[in-house]
């Protein structure tokens, strides 16, 4: 995997972020307990050495369904480990079972959420982070406000469970990823 040269600790080369956000390279030394991203050179880049639990991790993609699936199918495999489910929130595509199956994803634990507007998205995003029984939630909120995100990694503290959402945010060909404090 090839990552993109780390920008300044300025955050100058990617611009500046409002308040209440961070880019992952500057939560070092977070403390979170971490799943490991399956990738050497990321997990390198990412605080703790993983993705973090009891947190909200943003997806900044160019358009979804860019590689979001081979990103985190190590992560979602070992989040759903213990017949945990995997939880799909409203995807822009309907998820094809044999490409998921071949990343090595527990089918029979995948339960799929279709839900529009972008409030009951919203909603059931909040029921499932409730749930004792999810080990990992990927939600599309393409559409969210910052309000709204707050909201969810306010939730996100109390989960056990990896906890995603992707946006649509970023130039072509880029992935930024953003973690929200509580």
């Amino acid at each position: 995997m090839n990552l993109p040269a780390r920008p300044s600790r300025s955050g100058a080369a990617c611009g500046p972020l409002p308040p209440g956000l961070w880019r992952a390279y500057q939560l070092e030394g977070h403390g979170q307990p971490v799943v490991a991203s399956g990738h050497a050179a990321l997990d390198a880049e990412l605080p703790g050495g993983g993705w973090p639990l009891h947190a909200l991790t943003e997806l900044l993609l160019a358009r979804a369904g860019i590689g979001e699936w081979r990103l985190l199918a190590p992560a979602l495999r070992q989040a759903t480990q213990g017949r945990r489910s995997l939880v799909l929130i409203s995807p822009p595509h309907l998820p094809y079972g044999p490409a998921l199956q071949a990343l090595g994803l527990p089918l029979a634990h995948m339960l799929l959420i279709r839900a529009e507007p972008t409030e009951d998205r919203l909603w059931a995003i909040e029921q499932t982070l409730k749930s004792a029984s999810f080990g990992a939630l990927l939600a599309w909120l393409p559409q969210a406000r910052a309000e709204q995100l707050r909201r969810l990694q306010l939730a996100a503290q109390a989960a056990n469970g990896l906890v995603f959402a992707s946006r649509t945010a970023m130039p072509a060909n880029n992935l930024s990823l953003v973690f929200r404090k509580g």
